[in-house]
């Protein structure tokens, strides 16, 4: 599916490759750490757990940073990195069917959003007036420029929900 705005592609990571990572990030030693708000001042929700792979200028995970997401990078042509992290969304710490709409950057960038999981959660997107819903489907990829409000929508068939959120150049 492809879009002058944003744009979708299945089965973006090969096979093995995706579900290599997959099973690293479900793995119940992972190392998580809670955010508590989806946006800034968000009273809406309790949040998510996050595992930060790269921000403000620095790799904060060596492994996944080499072996997961620079393949990742390559594929996109990425020519600088602002974020990269894991994020595991509880369907429970979610009070409404979406999060409030926000923007990752407030300037020129391009947003990246991997899906892990297989539910009706995704991600909405707001272009304008129109609202379009992506379905969370696993190995499917949205790209979209990162000024483009977009929230996450509440899956109502899974208790948790993976994804890969990577900001870039």
């Amino acid at each position: 599916m492809e879009n002058p705005e944003y744009k979708v592609i299945d089965n973006f990571l090969e096979k093995e490759f995706f579900f290599m990572f997959k099973k690293q990030i479900e793995h119940e030693d992972f190392p998580w750490r809670r955010r508590f708000n989806f946006t800034l001042n968000s009273k809406v929700d309790k949040g998510y757990f996050t595992h930060s792979i790269f921000n403000e200028f620095k790799i904060n995970s060596p492994n996944l940073y080499e072996n997961n997401l620079m393949p990742i990078l390559n594929k996109l042509k990425v020519k600088s990195v602002i974020q990269a992290r894991i994020n595991m969304f509880l369907t429970d710490f979610i009070f409404q069917k979406h999060t409030m709409y926000h923007q990752d950057y407030p300037f020129n960038s391009n947003t990246a959003i991997l899906n892990f999981t297989d539910c009706d959660g995704g991600t909405q997107l707001k272009l304008n007036s129109e609202e379009v819903e992506i379905k969370s489907k696993e190995n499917r990829i949205i790209i979209f420029n990162s000024l483009i409000n977009h929230r996450t929508i509440k899956p109502s068939n899974s208790d948790i929900r993976y994804i890969l959120n990577l900001n870039y150049f």
